[in-house]
């Protein structure tokens, strides 16, 4: 973060001083104790399992040099900076958002249905062809995870892609008031977080909140083919740019070409067409790439650095990653899931096998309220249509998968229910065999990339 004084942190987190430290400057900020660094301002969070407090003379001990605190703590070592004020994460969130507007460099917030975390890696390699940009790290994408990642802000800093996630109304409004985006980019409309927001006009209007925050010189990319998105982009203040696969967009593609290693296609950008190439399989991942170029048009990048930044993206882990395992290809893309990206992975499973068997590993996908029947048996429909040779439907809600699949035409045979991904693990051991190309996916509670670490502890 920026260097600030004490005077200006107490401001920014409406702190009272409790005791005066040695350092009068702090450039760095810490919620861990364990993972302190010298000269860093902790953070005394509470959780529903933890306190923060209780290790406050430990984070000095370990160097921090002040410490965030909603109660007096006994103990402290002197020459440490204590700040009191009401609610420690607020005064992250209240810093977080300080620090932003002091680095007054463009952000660009990331949301949609399905796809946020690759869109903002594709942003990212693109915008880090010219400028030195910050990217939302993991699933730092929260309350607690997008005031850590402003706070990463500095002076070398030219541009910060952050990925926001919600799970109700007003989450991405909050969200928003810390990070002030720029520029936002909506990946698509889908059915995830039905459970909570009951239909997908309530999903558009929730991820439009976003729209609100763009000023008259920002900019919205958007899925343009998504339900009720032309609805939302009015509330959007700023240039609108639509992407797709639809001609009649403002960005939209064409001549998708999938070549070893992953994906070369031509983009027409306003009228302007440029080839392109993705290391990265499935075609939805070209359409992601779309916004990814829209964005970097409206921050004044050319088009030739833009090639080289896309040609060099990579996906953050259990993203579409591909692993060989004694021979055998695995599509790990097991961090989370819903109907839409389940179907877009065996999209990209039917890619990239050939004539390769195909196996699908597909795991419970939670939150989808009274879409959850109808969501999976749909997963399932989809897996049959991939071409998918052995499928296995992992947990409870999965058992739907299989039926979907076995009403769409596959052979009961081919089907096969395991409790959970060690269990499935522990029987497929004895059938998957080399050349085998297999996808795995599910929600993140489903924990299926325990099935991956199990084949490879076996396979070696």
């Amino acid at each position: 973060m920026f260097p600030f004084g004490v005077a200006e942190l107490a401001g920014a987190m409406s702190a009272a001083a409790l005791q005066e430290g040695n350092r009068g400057i702090f450039t760095s900020v810490c919620t861990d104790s364990r993972s302190v660094q010298d000269g860093d301002l902790f953070f005394a969070l509470r959780g529903e399992r933890f306190d923060g407090h209780q290790f406050a003379v430990e984070a000095v001990k370990a160097g921090a040099a002040g410490l965030v605190l909603d109660r007096p703590v006994e103990g402290i070592p002197a020459g440490a900076q204590v700040f009191i004020v009401k609610a420690t994460l607020k005064a992250l969130q209240d810093l977080a958002a300080f620090n932003r507007q002091r680095s007054g460099v463009p952000v660009v917030g990331v949301t949609g249905s399905s796809g946020k975390t690759t869109t903002k890696d594709l942003i990212c390699s693109v915008l880090s062809s010219r400028l030195k940009t910050l990217k939302t790290e993991g699933n730092f994408n929260n309350e607690l995870g997008l005031p850590l990642t402003l706070l990463r802000l500095d002076g070398t800093y030219g541009a910060a892609v952050v990925e926001m996630a919600m799970r109700g109304p007003g989450e991405i409004d909050f969200l928003c008031r810390m990070a002030s985006p720029d520029g936002a980019v909506i990946t698509n409309i889908g059915e995830a977080h039905f459970e909570r927001l009951g239909s997908v006009e309530n999903i558009a209007r929730a991820k439009g909140e976003i729209l609100d925050y763009i000023p008259e010189r920002g900019f919205a990319v958007l899925h343009g083919e998504s339900p009720y998105i032309g609805r939302e982009a009015a509330r959007c203040r700023g240039k609108v740019i639509f992407f797709g696969e639809d001609t009649a967009l403002d960005v939209f593609v064409r001549d998708i070409e999938a070549v070893e290693g992953g994906n070369r296609f031509t983009a027409n950008v306003m009228g302007v067409e440029e080839e392109f190439f993705v290391p990265l399989p499935g075609r939805h991942n070209v359409i992601n790439s779309l916004s990814a170029i829209a964005v970097g048009m409206e921050l004044g990048l050319d088009m030739r650095s833009m090639q080289k930044g896309l040609s060099g993206a990579s996906l953050t882990a259990m993203r579409l990653e591909m692993l060989n395992i004694s021979g055998v290809r695995i599509i790990n893309d097991s961090y989370n899931a819903n109907p839409s990206s389940a179907r877009a992975a065996l999209q990209t499973l039917s890619e990239l096998s050939g004539g390769a068997r195909r196996i699908a590993v597909l795991g419970d996908m939670l939150e989808l309220g009274e879409k959850s029947e109808p969501g999976h048996r749909q997963v399932g429909q989809s897996a049959y249509e991939a071409g998918v040779d052995l499928l296995a439907a992992v947990g409870n809600l999965a058992a739907d998968i299989g039926a979907g699949a076995r009403e769409a035409g596959m052979p009961s045979s081919n089907i096969q229910y395991y409790g959970s991904a060690r269990e499935a693990a522990r029987e497929l051991k004895k059938i998957i065999r080399t050349g085998d190309v297999v996808l795995v996916k599910g929600s993140r509670g489903m924990k299926m990339e325990e099935f991956i670490n199990s084949l490879r502890e076996d396979k070696g």
